[in-house]
């Protein structure tokens, strides 16, 4: 990570939030939040038992614990292969410290309640993950762990649909530099499926997509 990139992922925010509010969409303003000490990500880690990517801990503790922002179509509808994308961010936020220990939570409890059996084709996808994002509909996005995905970036379903266990980047970095070029569309799996290949397991194999995209947004 370096501040290249940084700079380019918030230049990236930037440029959706403008659009948005060229298009009279509803959106919230961009919120950076400082970053948080090696001391408190080395608390949490210990408290919840998980070791979390490098990448994703440098970007908390050196550039910032919380980016908040979203959007969301007013007025007008996507059609086409974008027909179902209708805001961005999910949540409203593309990572947050705070919300890590409900994040672990969330994934505990569908871990117990619904996916029990480590031995499930289904089930086990949902082991040895460490989540970083709730998606509103339930869905979970994490990191793999190191025997199974490394760290890749990993969409838990919770829902039995094609998108379990899907690559969205190879790393948090890579993530973001997808996510951030596509305006950082809402987390569901829906919305990320126009530009996802399903053969290569990747998110922007091929930019055509991307490009019509962007070319829907600025028009």
């Amino acid at each position: 990570m370096n501040k290249e990139i940084w700079n380019e992922w918030i230049s990236r925010i930037e440029w959706i939030l403008g659009i948005a509010k060229k298009r009279n969409w509803d959106y919230s303003d961009l919120t950076i939040k400082k970053p948080i000490s090696e001391k408190a990500f080395d608390i949490l880690e210990k408290e919840l038992n998980l070791k979390y990517p490098e990448d994703f801990k440098e970007v908390l503790t050196k550039y910032s614990s919380g980016v908040l922002m979203d959007w969301q179509i007013e007025g007008e509808e996507t059609k086409g292969e974008f027909r179902e994308i209708f805001c961005g961010a999910g949540r409203g936020y593309l990572w947050n410290f705070d919300t890590l220990r409900d994040d672990y939570k969330n994934i505990r409890g569908w871990i117990t309640e619904c996916f029990p059996n480590p031995d499930d084709e289904y089930d086990k996808v949902w082991y040895n993950k460490v989540p970083f994002l709730d998606v509103p509909n339930g869905d979970v996005i994490a990191f793999g762990d190191k025997t199974e995905f490394g760290n890749q970036v990993v969409y838990l379903s919770h829902e039995g649909d094609d998108f379990h266990g899907q690559i969205l980047g190879e790393n948090f970095i890579d993530f973001m530099n997808k996510w951030t070029q596509l305006g950082c569309v809402g987390t569901e799996d829906w919305q990320f499926e126009p530009f996802y290949d399903y053969e290569k397991k990747t998110m922007l194999s091929n930019k055509s997509m991307l490009n019509k995209w962007v070319k829907w947004l600025e028009k």
